[in-house]
């Protein structure tokens, strides 16, 4: 089985799990709201079960935003050093890549991630390329 038959079902497999997702939630609203209806008049009910899905929302994206700041502020900052060291990879990367290549990223950053994510399948995927890559690295940090 190729690469490409492997996204596209794992693209079908998350699009159907998170359509069941949503019905699911869209389920639990109604029970939630037919759970209401007994104590209260229909409009206050509907009325409490969005409420309840929009607090739950909110609640959602202040865990999110709470995690991302977290990571951002506990990542430790890299030191620079003259010398690329190989257990470095973000050293390794800098003093390959050349201004120019580094200006055409900073311009396509949604054209990078892309070439990247496919050269990352590239080499993740077939043994040849992962072999001939790990073969070009030996020889440049031998070179130095």
């Amino acid at each position: 089985m190729g690469w490409r038959s492997r996204v596209q079902i794992n693209t079908v497999a998350l699009a159907v799990a998170t359509l069941l997702g949503i019905f699911a939630l869209g389920f639990a609203g109604f029970a939630v709201y037919l759970a209401l209806l007994t104590h209260y008049p229909p409009n206050i009910a509907a009325v409490i079960t969005a409420g309840g899905y929009a607090l739950t929302a909110i609640l959602v994206m202040l865990v999110a935003k709470f995690a991302v700041y977290r990571t951002k502020q506990a990542s430790p900052g890299i030191q620079k050093s003259s010398k690329p060291d190989v257990d470095d990879l973000e050293n390794v990367l800098q003093a390959v890549i050349t201004p120019a290549l580094s200006k055409i990223v900073h311009q396509h950053p949604g054209k990078s991630v892309l070439a990247t994510l496919l050269a990352g399948l590239v080499v993740g995927y077939n043994e040849d390329t992962r072999n001939t890559a790990k073969d070009v690295f030996k020889r440049f940090f031998e070179e130095k």
